[in-house]
């Protein structure tokens, strides 16, 4: 899919069947493997793919080859010989030295690996200091492949590592003061300016990926707080000892005057830009996604954009103050920023699509119309979660003519479409996402409608 910005994700349907063929493999010769894979599904509407960290190969020429072919390149900074591929959504691929022997083998990543043993009544021990950038377990070796479940914080090394005290109290320590700043104030430069203070200080302490998983399991703890379908899923796939392992992406909605601030916050956490949307003229949003590999996290985040301002870079130039709300805008009006007080619009999780809708009904969470369809990407909202809003914000938004007074008395008695959870299933190793159907559901989910 092609941006004005000139980013294209491609599909990597041959790639993909590569690891797909290697899972099936993997499981006609280890009964656990398939054991897991069915309890994955059946409790938690997952795939097992979506929850693949990396796969453990035999080294051999003919291998090293084929993956170049399709566009796997060597990993830098790593401890092993690692595969990864930069245009797809895929697995690293991990290979034994030549001549090495050895099993195969397939990791698993999950939030936790004590509470995965805890959850499948599993016995094994787990290698690195808790709370350290990896730690890993051995759960079963059958059939010369071996099943492990690793937990990753702002690493992509493969060895497990140990650290001192210090450092567990140090991120914990991290982590509190993350979930509890500040987060409602009437001043909102003074909450840029904490929040600005605090983020520097994380990555001091933890560097910047690891502070970028701080921050970003600390908003999925948000959010959760005030959506209930996330809530419910989460708990599905706790009884897994899964937590979010299938996170896709994290997406944060932000008023015109304050976006420029908002993606310079996470550029600081090691997020780098991606492709960038304008949708001026179908939807009036634009939208900037970003990643940070290291911390394995993406974010899309979201802001009114006009028409003519399509050709501007809104990532950097301050967006004045417009004489009306689109979808977003008027959002962020009546809940606040998501960095603020408002928490995510959404969490995208990967799930197998039309198991977790059918899931789902039963207990009695619905789903919208899919956004998108496509065998590479298929993606869908909850209904949205309703928040009850202030009525100062309401007076505010009525006082400079952004509401007619039935839309405010309807906003104060009913409340406003606040947050959802997003089903998404990808295929081909597509990675990127649909412009024309993003414009659709943020029509949708207009508060307003």
């Amino acid at each position: 899919m092609m941006n004005e910005a000139g980013f294209y994700w491609q599909r990597h349907a041959v790639a993909e069947r590569l690891v797909l063929d290697v899972l099936d493999d993997f499981a006609r010769r280890n009964r656990a493997l398939v054991r897991l894979q069915q309890c994955m599904m059946e409790q938690a509407s997952c795939r097992l793919v979506d929850w693949v960290d990396c796969l453990h190969l035999p080294g051999a020429p003919k291998l090293r080859q084929r993956l170049a072919g399709l566009g796997f390149v060597p990993q830098s900074a790593t401890d092993r010989e690692a595969y990864y591929h930069p245009g797809a959504l895929l697995p690293t691929v991990l290979l034994a030295a030549e001549g090495a022997g050895g099993q195969g083998g397939v990791a698993l990543r999950v939030d936790c690996v004590a509470e995965f043993l805890q959850a499948n009544r599993l016995s094994a021990a787990i290698e690195g200091s808790p709370l350290s950038p990896l730690r890993s377990a051995v759960v079963n070796v059958e059939g010369g492949v071996q099943l492990s479940v690793l937990e990753r914080r702002g690493s992509l090394d493969y060895e497990p590592a140990t650290q001192p005290p210090a450092c567990l109290v140090n991120y914990l320590t991290a982590c509190e003061l993350w979930q509890t700043r500040r987060r409602h104030d009437d001043d909102e430069d003074r909450l840029w300016t904490e929040t600005f203070r605090l983020t520097e200080l994380l990555v001091e302490r933890l560097g910047v990926d690891l502070a970028a998983c701080v921050v970003c399991s600390g908003e999925r703890q948000y959010w959760q707080v005030r959506n209930a379908a996330g809530r419910l899923q989460k708990s599905r796939q706790d009884f897994l000892g899964l937590g979010w392992g299938n996170h896709d992406h994290h997406t944060f909605r932000s008023s015109r005057r304050h976006f420029a601030r908002l993606v310079t916050l996470f550029g600081r956490l090691g997020f780098e830009a991606r492709e960038r949307f304008y949708a001026g003229e179908q939807a009036g949003w634009g939208a900037q996604v970003m990643e940070n590999r290291g911390a394995g996290l993406s974010l899309f985040l979201d802001v009114d954009l006009a028409p003519q301002e399509v050709a501007t870079d809104f990532t950097v130039e301050a967006l004045p103050e417009r004489d009306s709300l689109g979808t977003v805008g008027l959002w962020c009006a009546l809940h606040g920023d998501s960095i603020f007080g408002a928490g995510m619009h959404h969490l995208a999780a990967r799930c197998d699509f039309e198991r977790l809708i059918a899931d789902l009904a039963r207990l009695d969470v619905t789903y919208m119309a899919p956004f998108s369809d496509f065998p590479w990407l298929k993606q869908a909202f909850s209904t949205a979660e309703r928040w009850p809003v202030d009525a100062k914000r309401v007076a505010r938004l009525l006082a400079d003519g952004m509401l007619t007074v039935q839309q405010g008395e309807k906003f104060l008695a009913e409340g406003a479409v606040g947050s959802h959870l997003e089903n998404i299933q990808r295929g081909h190793g597509y990675k990127g996402f649909n412009k024309d159907n993003v414009s659709a559901i943020i029509r949708k989910t207009d508060p307003r409608i």
